[in-house]
């Protein structure tokens, strides 16, 4: 069936990037299981006017949303920095881990539209134009937010990361 091998080419993905954003690998479970159900009752309705990666995200970015609003409160993101290199001694290694946990407590500060923007930048990758198709904001909007998040990172992080 065409409908499982998409979900089989992006399921992966969309589940990763959940996970990215509410930091929370069940719920990010359960959110792409229902970004699946929602495309598949959706596809006869697919214009095609955006790629269906960018309809997939965009389906994703609104069930997370959705998810930090229904909750509440703030999560801790998945690792934002990579983690230290296997051979690393253990005092590198527990230097690394502390500045992972500060970089996730500081993009866990963030605003919900700075967190996204730099996941979607920083950790997926994606364009600038892609983002702001994604998000269906203008080109100037995600550039503006992403300087913004970068600058409030920079100062919560101080010289943690020099």
């Amino acid at each position: 069936m065409a409908f499982e091998a998409l979900m089989d080419r992006y399921h992966a993905r969309i589940d990763r990037l959940a996970w990215r954003i509410v930091g929370d690998a069940v719920a990010a479970e359960e959110i792409a299981q229902e970004v699946f159900v929602r495309a598949y009752r959706a596809l006869p309705r697919f214009r095609g006017e955006a790629s269906l990666h960018t309809w997939l995200y965009r389906i994703t970015m609104n069930l997370c949303l959705t998810h930090l609003r229904r909750r509440g409160r703030r999560v801790v993101p998945p690792d934002v920095l990579a983690a230290a290199a296997a051979e690393a001694d253990p005092a590198s290694r527990v230097e690394a881990e502390q500045r992972q946990r500060l970089v996730r407590a500081a993009v866990d500060a963030l605003p919900p539209h700075y967190r996204i923007v730099i996941v979607l930048s920083s950790v997926e990758g994606l364009a600038y134009q892609e983002i702001a198709d994604l998000l269906e904001v203008p080109l100037g909007t995600v550039k503006s937010r992403i300087n913004a998040a970068k600058g409030l990172l920079r100062r919560a992080l101080g010289s943690v990361l020099r």
